[in-house]
C-alpha cells in the first residue's frame, strides 16, 4: 500500500502534493498537516497528532490523539501507524522548511523505513530524497530533476561506484566531512549507485 503522509512544515507550493496524493492509496495528516491538505482540497483518511500546530479535524475523519509530552514526533507516530496498516511505500510531503531539527529528524525516517523493509521517499517542490543502505541500486533518470547528490550518513562511504552519471566513480571513498558527490547529473536513461560499505541519502533535485 502506497501511503502519503502530509506533515506540518511551512509550504506554499502544492502542485507536487496534489500529484502525489493522486497516486496514494491512503493519506495520513500529521497534526497541522491538515491545513496543507485543506489547501490542496485533499481529504485525509487519518489524522494523527497532539494538535499543538493545527486544529482538530471534523468528526468525519478518523483521528488518533497523542499526548503532547511523548518521545516520538508526530511524524514518527504517523509512520508507525502507516506500517501497522500495511504500508510498503511511504512518501512524506510538507516536511521541509521551518525548524532544522524537525527537518533533519524527518529525513532520518527514511533510514527507519529501510530497516522496516518499507520503501520511503521525501518530496518537496524541488527535491526527492531516498535512502541508500549499501549494495547496488538502480535509478531511472527523471527529466524533472536535473541533479543527483549522494550525502554520506556514515563518516565515510567505502567502494562507491557510479555509472550512468555525468561524473562517474569507481571504488571511491567518500567522506561525510568532504562530500564530493553532489551536483551530478544523469547521463543515461538509467544510472547505478553502488556502495560497498556505508549508508547515504540520494537526493534528486532541481533549480527553481
Amino acid at each position: 500500500m502506497n501511503v502519503l503522509i502530509v506533515a506540518s512544515a511551512p509550504e506554499t507550493e502544492y502542485d507536487y502534493v496534489r500529484e502525489l496524493a493522486g497516486q496514494a492509496d491512503y493519506i495520513i495528516c500529521a497534526d497541522g498537516g491538515t491545513r496543507h491538505a485543506a489547501a490542496c482540497g485533499i481529504q485525509p483518511d487519518l489524522v494523527v497528532g497532539d494538535f499543538d500546530s493545527g486544529k482538530r479535524p471534523d468528526v468525519d475523519t478518523e483521528t488518533i490523539t497523542l499526548k503532547p509530552e511523548k518521545d516520538d514526533s508526530d511524524l514518527m507516530c504517523c509512520t508507525r501507524e502507516a506500517l501497522k496498516r500495511g504500508a510498503d511505500e511511504i512518501t512524506y510531503v510538507c516536511a521541509s522548511g521551518g525548524r532544522i531539527d524537525h527537518f533533519l529528524s524527518n529525513l532520518s525516517l527514511l533510514e527507519y523505513l529501510y530497516e522496516q523493509e518499507c520503501q520511503g521517499r521525501f518530496c518537496d517542490s524541488r527535491n526527492r530524497v531516498t535512502f541508500h543502505g549499501g549494495g547496488e541500486m538502480h535509478y531511472t533518470a527523471d527529466p524533472a530533476y536535473q541533479y543527483v547528490g549522494i550525502i554520506p550518513l556514515d563518516a565515510a562511504l567505502q567502494g562507491v561506484t557510479l555509472r550512468g552519471l555525468k561524473y562517474p566513480l569507481t571504488n571511491a571513498e567518500v567522506f561525510r566531512s568532504q562530500v564530493i558527490t553532489i551536483s551530478n547529473e544523469a547521463a543515461a536513461p538509467e544510472y547505478m549507485i553502488s556502495i560497498e560499505t556505508g549508508r547515504a541519502l540520494v537526493i534528486e533535485s532541481k533549480d527553481k
